[in-house]
């Protein structure tokens, strides 16, 4: 499936209804790591205005297209960073799926995608999203289920797991958030680091988004659900499950981090811990080295 194929709305048949959806990367954030060429496609615009670094960088980038690039020139180890967020994604002069497949080819390490599915007139109401939920009528490893409404007002949110996962998916009433009337829904695929780097590997290979959906969570009783989400499965490699270890950062460091910044009123401590962390993983990186 080329790119243009996938900016072209696709029908969806509902018994004597038919509703279509359209699919579009909305995110594509990754780093160039130390040793590897920034490479751009040359169409990419070069003017820019300073703008916050963040993540531990020090130099931040703003560029007419909207992406955003960052570095640190005293660790240089920690390579260039680079965002599209969804307007930028939206402005880049090629499309976002050319833009990943550059990118792959340039040994760009993804560390973010976002995949959008706009689905209208199929009936894919968020509010059931959650009653199927509840009725345990889905097929996921996700344990967490948060979802949002506001009592007076339209709109409603279904969450598939948590957003500091390595995936997650929400399903939300578009036609709210743009104050239209229209049966339109979205449903956001959202996978960061390994997963990240598989799935940018699958869109350039033609994979339809829905298949990456339908891997990580599937309603096994919802008929709309099932009538639109009919395709193959395009499965991503599987979250590795946190070690002991690592529950105890998440689940004690990380709310004593997060006590500390915000009681002290010390943001700038953040990035000093992940300084910390960063030049501790250089340390032990090269002591295994010298030992091997």
């Amino acid at each position: 499936m080329s790119a243009e194929t996938k900016k072209t709305p696709v029908t969806v048949t509902r018994g004597s209804n038919t509703g279509f959806f359209s699919q579009k990367v909305d995110w594509i954030e990754g780093t160039f790591k130390r040793g590897v060429p920034h490479t751009l496609p040359q169409i990419l615009t070069q003017n820019f205005v300073e703008c916050r670094a963040f993540h531990g960088y020090t130099v931040g980038s703003l560029y007419e297209d909207g992406r955003r690039l960052m570095s640190n020139p005293s660790r240089p180890e920690m390579g260039m960073h680079i965002t599209w967020d969804g307007d930028a994604c939206g402005q880049c002069p090629i499309d976002p799926i050319d833009l990943i497949k550059h990118l792959l080819n340039a040994k760009f390490t993804f560390t973010r995608l976002d995949m959008a599915i706009d689905f209208i007139n199929c009936n894919l109401n968020p509010e059931q999203a959650t009653e199927e939920i509840k009725n345990g009528h889905i097929k996921t490893r996700a344990q967490q289920f948060p979802y949002w409404a506001n009592a007076g007002k339209v709109g409603h949110t279904q969450y598939i797991g948590k957003k500091a996962s390595e995936s997650y998916c929400r399903i939300y009433d578009k036609a709210a958030e743009m104050g239209v009337e229209q049966d339109h829904t979205r449903v956001e695929f959202v996978v960061r680091h390994t997963k990240a780097q598989a799935a940018a590997s699958a869109i350039v290979r033609g994979a339809d988004f829905r298949g990456m959906v339908v891997s990580f969570a599937d309603f096994t009783e919802w008929r709309e659900w099932r009538q639109a989400f009919q395709v193959p499965e395009v499965k991503l490699p599987t979250e590795r499950k946190p070690t002991n270890t690592q529950k105890w950062l998440l689940d004690a460091c990380a709310p004593a981090l997060a006590r500390e910044i915000v009681l002290s009123g010390n943001s700038a401590f953040y990035e000093r811990f992940k300084t910390a962390v960063t030049d501790y993983s250089i340390q032990m990186s090269n002591n295994r080295q010298t030992v091997h």
